[in-house]
């Protein structure tokens, strides 16, 4: 997990950028971690398809397990908050030791800022972060 604190999704993002044939809705958010346990990614790229009806998720922990952008579950409960949430699974601990992680960002597009809650498998605790957006070309 000491890995991902700092893992850069700088050159990941231009490839998940680049790859992309059509023009599509993408926020990258730059996360602060309020705890310390290395769960909450310092960047979070968004990808709205379908004028907003469903979207991508990018970060450094997907980035670890999957090489690339996975599904995300996205509701929007008013006219510019939206919750996307996505789960990642097969995440190395330590040893050959796995679990999955919960992440749920809700994210305010007036303001451009967001909020990530962690939740590991099989802990109690939840880690969270809070961050500055924007959008992507």
């Amino acid at each position: 997990m000491k890995q991902l604190k700092n893992l850069s999704l700088a050159f990941v993002a231009a490839l998940f950028v680049g790859a992309q044939a059509h023009a599509a809705d993408r926020i990258m958010c730059e996360m602060t971690a309020h705890s310390s346990d290395n769960l909450v990614p310092p960047k979070v790229l968004i990808e709205f398809r379908d004028n907003r009806g469903s979207a991508m998720a990018y970060d450094g922990v997907i980035h670890q397990v999957y090489g690339k952008p996975i599904p995300a579950v996205l509701e929007q409960p008013r006219a510019s908050r939206y919750t996307i949430s996505w789960t990642v699974k097969n995440l190395p601990l330590r040893g050959n030791t796995t679990t999955s992680a919960q992440y749920i960002v809700r994210l305010n597009t007036k303001t451009m800022k967001a909020t990530l809650t962690a939740y590991l498998n099989g802990y109690f605790n939840q880690s969270r972060g809070s961050g500055e957006c924007q959008p992507v070309s």
